[in-house]
């Protein structure tokens, strides 16, 4: 007759040796003590003696106890490489992913993480605007999307906030309307742009309106207008940055990784693990790891954007 080990009892051992305890334990695994106790004495009854010489401050295994802990984990570590290989599907030949043009930059990183995490995998890229690409991962149409905007949906993982600048080749007026170069809309930096000048009572006009990010870094270059845009915008593109005081800091937007609701669950944790690392040089705050939530977005609207105020 056989005997077989559970891979959840032993998941259990080797996390209250890691946890030092085992209430600390249960809370790291959601469950509560009396079923801890109970995983042990499973275990204790497929070993055929104690597990724990001791269990009070001081954890000790007893010799059968620690020649068990050694084969926990190491066939914990084959049940979650074969699960992590057997949840990302082999058919799975391409990966579809959307990046607006302000991350651009992190593509290299990005996709070089997706090939080393998802072996075999083809990622396709497209770049365009956040909410066209946003609402194409929704829709299915694209597997998953590297996006300036909060994590809306069941689906998006927040990776930060970006903070924001402003950049021109003149200085803003002192006074008069700002004149503002945009993407045309849908675009959220736009939108946040215009909601940050709107919360101090700022007017502005427009006097570049473009439909991508190269010629606004154009427009903003020869000085048909300034911009708000990523804060190493100088490193990245050349920009120049407006003095400090020009005009009012913005709030840091929150970057986001959209996910298809058909993306395998590990295809979706490569492709965050890979989006973290790509934006590693950006200057991104209140990282997954660090934040409790997402920053939100200046209390005022500035009405409808499309109104040139002169």
């Amino acid at each position: 007759m056989y005997r077989n080990l559970d891979v959840s009892q032993l998941r259990t051992l080797v996390t209250i040796m890691s946890a030092g305890g085992f209430r600390r334990a249960a809370e790291k695994l959601s469950l509560t003590q009396p079923a801890v106790s109970q995983h042990i004495r499973r275990l204790e009854a497929v070993l055929g003696g104690p597990v724990f010489a001791h269990t009070g401050r001081r954890l000790e295994l007893t010799p059968a106890g620690r020649e068990l802990f050694d084969y926990a984990r190491r066939i914990i570590a084959l049940n979650d490489e074969a699960v992590a290989r057997i949840s990302a599907p082999h058919e799975i030949a391409e990966f579809s992913v959307g990046v607006c043009p302000q991350l651009e930059g992190a593509l290299p990183d990005f996709l070089s993480g997706l090939m080393e995490l998802l072996p075999g995998v083809r990622p396709t890229v497209h770049l365009g605007l956040g909410e066209p690409l946003a609402e194409q991962v929704a829709s299915g149409e694209l597997d998953a999307g590297l996006l300036l905007r909060p994590p809306r949906a069941g689906g998006a993982r927040f990776l930060g906030a970006m903070r924001l600048a402003w950049f021109g080749a003149d200085p803003a007026p002192a006074t008069g309307p700002v004149p503002l170069a945009l993407c045309r809309q849908p675009c959220n930096l736009r939108r946040h742009a215009l909601d940050t000048l709107g919360a101090h009572d700022l007017p502005w006009r427009i006097t570049y309106e473009g439909p991508d990010l190269a010629g606004l870094r154009a427009a903003v270059a020869v000085g048909l207008g300034v911009s708000c845009l990523l804060a190493n915008a100088d490193d990245l593109w050349g920009l120049r940055r407006l003095p400090a005081g020009a005009l009012p800091v913005p709030e840091p937007m929150p970057v986001s990784l959209s996910v298809a609701p058909q993306t395998p669950v590990a295809v979706a944790d490569a492709a965050f693990r890979a989006a973290r690392h790509a934006l590693r040089a950006y200057p991104i705050t209140g990282r997954p790891d660090a934040a409790a939530g997402h920053p939100g977005r200046p209390g005022r609207r500035s009405g409808a954007d499309h109104v040139l105020v002169g």
